[in-house]
């Protein structure tokens, strides 16, 4: 028989450039995806998201949430925005023609599963894209896995991530 699991569920987003000429400025922010999760403080480098209380077994889950049920898990799943910029332009800005994003969590989690798109998150950085297209806004799916022998209670990280230009 499976219990019901009740958990509160945030995510915060915190966003930093570098760049390898000192020179160069990228501003990053967190976007609302359209299909996904309504994100808190949208279109700036801070910004969070709460699933609220959800259950793997009846209740709700958000608007722009899916949830999938696995033999020992369950799964929450939404959309989301990050749009990366060139900032204060000088000559060595038209060098870089593309940024390489990377993403971690902040706190390490042995129990849950943190992704973004297919990428498991840890605490190490990890490559997101190596080739990401200034002033784009790509979509990434955000999926936080549960095991059913999670106990209730609340989950929350922070993702760090980092847009570096090449």
């Amino acid at each position: 028989m499976h219990r019901f699991l009740l958990l509160a569920c945030a995510l915060v987003f915190c966003c930093c450039c570098a760049s390898a000429q000192d020179e160069l400025t990228l501003v990053m922010q967190i976007d609302s995806d359209p299909s996904g999760i309504v994100v808190s403080g949208s279109g700036t480098e801070t910004a969070s998201i709460s699933f609220g209380s959800v259950r793997a077994f009846g209740g709700t889950v958000p608007s722009g949430v899916t949830e999938s049920l696995g033999v020992n898990s369950w799964t929450l799943n939404t959309l989301i925005d990050v749009k990366v910029s060139k900032g204060t332009l000088d000559v060595l800005d038209e060098l870089s023609t593309s940024y390489t994003l990377t993403a971690q969590l902040e706190t390490a989690d042995t129990i849950n599963t943190w992704k973004w798109n297919s990428l498991t998150l840890s605490t190490t950085a990890a490559t997101v894209t190596a080739t990401g297209v200034y002033n784009s806004t790509p979509s990434y799916s955000f999926n936080l896995t549960v095991p059913f022998s999670e106990s209730a209670g609340s989950i929350a990280n922070t993702i760090e991530m980092t847009a570096t230009a090449n």
